[in-house]
């Protein structure tokens, strides 16, 4: 006889998700105040892989696009900038976007700006190239820059990107700590949106400003020339957060996620952790001699993360093209 008291099994507690920081423009924080600083920047490393799928039924060409570069500062710190930008209106402003930027940010922050004012300035030299070549084709953009255990990141639109941090693994598999969202998506719907466009004397009908739904975007000049400027935003809202090396010589890893919507739509915080806690191989990054060199297995798992979050949205039903950019962050103290 089964006795009617058998203990039923706990579902796992959320992993706790939280939303960071907003840095202002005139804000002194960036790579260059990094290493300038009292205390000396740990070491960070960063392994990175992508996956993307095109639209359902093939509807038009994929338009999103990655972007990952590395660069370095005084010669001696390295810095990184990667992200997913999401076109429209054929992939011909994502595709320019996606080539230039990191450039132009990097440029900015080896001449000492701070990170804020680093991606205003290279958001709007972006819009102006993209004045020289297209006319209606647009891009939401969300790049983050890692330097030092430090992610900066900036939006435009309704990409998004989070942070998994790791706990060191126990039993064989690394463990989701926490959850960090670095974007909020910037949509005409959306409530603080919808105010920021009518302050500026535009107005918003069906969650859209003359059909256009990201309310913040690069190019888009057929929409943006029948609005009043600022309307439809060039400038991203930029948060950061301090992963720092932890108090073990291990240091601290966490996996930061960039995707489309076309991943989010269909995709929860929640879900993106299970993803990652199933891939075990993850744990190799906390090996010592990881460090030094990205362990095989690990670099593969990576790449099997990047493709699991990609088909976990087309079975979830998403028809839009489908892109996501994983990165490892490795700190540890210098």
């Amino acid at each position: 006889m089964v006795s009617r008291f058998v203990r039923r099994a706990t579902r796992p507690a959320p992993v706790p998700e939280v939303e960071a920081p907003l840095v202002s423009t005139a804000s002194p924080s960036g790579p260059k105040q990094l290493i300038e600083g009292k205390h000396k920047a740990p070491r960070c490393s960063i392994e990175v892989a992508t996956h993307t799928a095109k639209n359902w039924g093939g509807r038009h060409e994929n338009e999103d696009r990655c972007m990952a570069s590395q660069d370095t500062l005084n010669e001696s710190f390295p810095f990184h900038t990667v992200g997913v930008l999401d076109g429209h209106d054929t992939d011909s402003a994502s595709d320019l976007v996606a080539k230039l930027l990191p450039g132009a940010v990097g440029r900015r922050i080896k001449e000492g700006l701070p990170i804020g004012q680093a991606y205003m300035e290279a958001m709007a030299e972006m819009e102006d190239k993209l004045k020289k070549e297209h006319a209606t084709a647009g891009t939401c953009v969300n790049s983050c820059t890692i330097a030092g255990g430090r992610v900066w990141c900036a939006n435009l639109g309704d990409c998004r990107a989070a942070l998994v941090t790791l706990e060191a693994p126990n039993s064989g598999a690394v463990k989701a700590e926490s959850l960090t969202w670095l974007s909020r998506d910037h949509k005409a719907s959306c409530p603080i949106e919808q105010k920021r466009i009518e302050a500026v004397g535009g107005s918003v009908i069906d969650g859209r400003v003359e059909g256009l739904e990201p309310s913040r975007t690069l190019g888009d000049f057929d929409v943006k020339m029948t609005v009043k400027p600022g309307v439809i935003s060039i400038v991203p809202e930029v948060r950061s957060i301090d992963l720092g090396a932890g108090s073990t010589a291990t240091g601290r890893r966490a996996v930061l996620m960039c995707a489309t919507d076309g991943v989010w739509d269909v995709m929860s915080g929640q879900d993106l952790c299970k993803i990652t806690q199933a891939r075990k191989e993850l744990a190799s990054f906390f090996l010592p001699e990881a460090v030094l060199e990205a362990p095989k297995a690990g670099v593969q798992a990576l790449h099997e993360l990047a493709e699991d979050v990609v088909q976990f949205a087309l079975a979830k039903g998403s028809r839009d093209d489908c892109t996501c950019l994983v990165a490892m962050i490795s700190v540890v103290p210098e």
